[in-house]
C-alpha cells in the first residue's frame, strides 16, 4: 500500500493474506459518509483482525488511520519507511515464501484461512488431518524437503500438484 487506501482499495486490502505498507500510507473507509456501505467482505473480515469497537470507529466514522496505527492493529503485517520502496519490500516478502514448499504454502494458507472461518478447533483440525495432510505427504514436494533437510541442502522445490 502505498498513498491513499479508501474505500474499495481497503475493502481488497482486508482480504489479502499479507499487507506491505508504507508508513506514510492512509487507509479510510469513507463509504457512511456518502450514504454507502463497504459490502466485498471487508466488514466480517476487518472485525476478526482488527476487534468489533475498532471496526465500528473505522465504519461509522469515516476517519482516516495511519499506517503505523493499522501495523499496531494487526491489519498491516510489514511496515516500510515512507521513502522506502514499498513493491520492492513486497516483492522480498514473496521472494521468502518461495523458497517454501509451494505444497506447504497452499495447505498452510488454506488452514490458516479455514480456522478463521471455521465454526471449531476441531472442525479445522479434522479437515486438515483428513482432507488436506494426506496429499500434502503423498507429493514429491513433501519427500525432496525431509531429504533435503537429511542431506544439508536446500531443497529443489516442484510444481504443486495439489
Amino acid at each position: 500500500v502505498n498513498g491513499i487506501c479508501m474505500g474499495g482499495g481497503f475493502e481488497m486490502v482486508a482480504n489479502c493474506d499479507i499487507v506491505v505498507a508504507l508508513s506514510s500510507a492512509i487507509f479510510s473507509l469513507p463509504e457512511a459518509k456518502r450514504g454507502i456501505v463497504p459490502v466485498a467482505g471487508c466488514l466480517p473480515r476487518l472485525t476478526r483482525t482488527l476487534g468489533l469497537q475498532r471496526t465500528m470507529d473505522l465504519v461509522l466514522t469515516g476517519r482516516s488511520v495511519n499506517a503505523a496505527t493499522m501495523y499496531e492493529w494487526g491489519l498491516v503485517t510489514r511496515l516500510v519507511d515512507a521513502g522506502s520502496d514499498v513493491a520492492g519490500a513486497a516483492v522480498q516478502v514473496a521472494q521468502e515464501m518461495c523458497k517454501n514448499s509451494p505444497d506447504a504454502l497452499i495447505v498452510g494458507r488454506h488452514g490458516v484461512r479455514l480456522s478463521w472461518e471455521a465454526g471449531s478447533v476441531e472442525e479445522t483440525v479434522t479437515t486438515l488431518a483428513d482432507e488436506w495432510y494426506p496429499h500434502l505427504v503423498k507429493g514429491a514436494n513433501f519427500a525432496e524437503g525431509i531429504q533435503a533437510f537429511v542431506e544439508k541442502r536446500q531443497p529443489k522445490w516442484t510444481d504443486s500438484k495439489l
